[in-house]
């Protein structure tokens, strides 16, 4: 077996060990405690959360003092007492009332989005709808996002893949790209970390790519991750 595939069947095993349905949760644990984005009584919103396994980890280091939201356009199993479940698409104008009805008035201390488009198979496509994708995470913030909060976004590695940075860097204090171990090494994902929220997010800068390429391997969707196979996630 090789080096990568060991490793990658390592966080699988931990996850199906210990309850986590997705090995994404170590990702977000080995995040975490670099960055301490969250504590007890963070609020937590989690966007793109299905299956639930950041949702889970949240869950257990905001406590029950505080509050985590999960949404996503698939279905997600009851995650605890402090998790609330939103089926709804983020791209949706239903999606952020949702949200805020879900805070009650309040903000978040800590925006979540692990976010992967259903893979067409096209390289540049793949790439842009995951961008778009972010691109509409980042610009939900400041009704959802505390000034001071934190931001961790996975994202693509590709020609849009700067613009996407430039915005992070223009709202946040402080942006870092990281890779954690439990990523595959060939995998094209990035992990963009935002700290210190300023309240407001520039416009969106578009450039699009005339040429299209085939997907290799290295993109990763979120059900890669899934310790269910994705149709049977949302079984009772």
């Amino acid at each position: 077996m090789r080096l990568e595939q060991a490793k990658r069947d390592y966080y699988r095993r931990r996850a199906k060990e210990e309850g986590y349905r997705s090995r994404a949760a170590f990702k977000l644990k080995e995040l975490n405690n670099k960055y301490h984005l969250m504590h007890r009584g963070s609020k937590v919103v989690d966007i793109g959360a299905a299956p639930g396994g950041w949702a889970q980890v949240s869950s257990e280091l905001v406590g029950n003092v505080g509050q985590v939201i999960a949404i996503d356009l698939d279905p997600i199993k009851t995650v605890s007492k402090n998790t609330s479940v939103i089926q709804e698409d983020i791209t949706s104008a239903k999606a952020l009332s949702e949200i805020n009805d879900a805070l009650r008035g309040a903000k978040s201390d800590l925006v979540l989005a692990d976010l992967s488009p259903k893979l067409s198979g096209v390289w540049d496509m793949d790439h842009y709808k995951q961008i778009d994708l972010c691109n509409t995470a980042l610009d939900l913030l400041p009704s959802i996002l505390e000034p001071g909060g934190s931001c961790v976004m996975k994202a693509f590695q590709g020609d849009e893949l700067q613009n996407l940075i430039k915005r992070l860097k223009a709202s946040f204090g402080r942006v870092e790209i990281s890779k954690p171990n439990a990523s595959r090494k060939e995998s094209s994902e990035l992990y963009l970390v935002g700290l210190n929220f300023t309240g407001r997010v520039p416009p969106r800068v578009r450039e699009e790519s005339e040429e299209m390429h085939l997907s290799e391997e290295h993109w990763d969707s979120n059900e890669s991750d899934w310790i269910e196979s994705p149709e049977n996630a949302s079984s009772p």
